[in-house]
């Protein structure tokens, strides 16, 4: 019965506008494009985990980012995954996602990224998953994910921590550590690295510092917290010269609980370059 009303709403939005300019027919096929998407049934077979935005343009050239991570159900090997996005001329498109590791419990994770010199996608976006014949949806519960440009990251709602690889990284005999961390009934609580060099023989900590404003371009900056309710935390660790590698997760502790990023059990590996 819903699938009848949604048809016959369709249906009456085009008679509305069969006499409408070439632009507003895009923007009403990315209209009605937008409605089918949030009619499908969201499945527990994929689900989005992160999405980031950001403008990272600078004097000489312009960088609109998008980047996403989805976790799968392996329900066969030959799969596609991607986020179906609108964009600025009223089209739908798909962003590819590549497999990145399987992480247990038969799942797996993917993830993708586009970084356009013009700013094409718009703000409204879902996760589809086809496998043996069958396509499973990740539209938010039929709401569809919907980001503005420069807002910075989005947590799934099992997702209360995520370390951010893209800006974790080694700087001469430092170690940077970046991390986005979901607000907690309005407490930003603490996050701290647990870390090791010598294979867990030792262990050591330092806490990351919470980042009201953090930069991402020439003279863009993402706020925190964000739309989301989502902050962003940052350290640099001074390391050994002699040390090439670091393993480790964050933990993020928050009205009484702690929440863990160690990459689903592995924890993180960094190795320095040569």
């Amino acid at each position: 019965m819903k699938n009848i009303y949604l048809y016959l709403f369709v249906l009456v939005i085009l008679a509305m506008y069969s006499c409408s300019t070439d632009t507003d027919t895009d923007s009403l096929g990315s209209e009605i494009e937008s409605i089918e998407v949030a009619s499908k049934n969201s499945s527990d077979k994929v689900k989005l985990l992160k999405a980031w935005t950001s403008n990272s343009s600078s004097p000489v050239r312009r960088r609109y980012v998008r980047r996403f991570v989805v976790k799968i159900k392996n329900l066969a090997f030959q799969k596609e995954v991607v986020i179906h996005h609108a964009t600025y001329t009223g089209n739908w498109v798909d962003i590819p996602l590549q497999y990145e590791q399987s992480i247990g419990n038969d799942e797996e994770i993917w993830v993708g990224e586009v970084t356009p010199d013009t700013e094409i996608y718009s703000d409204e976006f879902v996760v589809k998953y086809t496998t043996n014949g069958k396509t499973y949806w990740d539209n938010n519960q039929g709401s569809n994910y919907s980001m503005l440009v420069n807002i910075g990251a989005f947590l799934g709602p099992e997702v209360a921590v995520k370390i951010d690889p893209q800006y974790t990284r080694f700087s001469g005999n430092y170690f940077a550590i970046n991390a986005d961390a979901r607000r907690n009934y309005g407490s930003a609580g603490s996050v701290e690295i647990v870390y090791t060099t010598d294979g867990w023989a030792t262990t050591q900590r330092a806490p990351l510092s919470y980042q009201r404003y953090f930069r991402v371009g020439y003279a863009h900056y993402i706020q925190s917290p964000n739309q989301f309710d989502i902050d962003k935390w940052e350290t640099s660790v001074h390391i050994d010269p002699a040390v090439s590698s670091i393993e480790y997760a964050v933990v993020y502790k928050v009205n009484g609980k702690e929440y863990w990023d160690n990459n689903y059990g592995k924890n993180y590996t960094i190795n320095k370059s040569n």
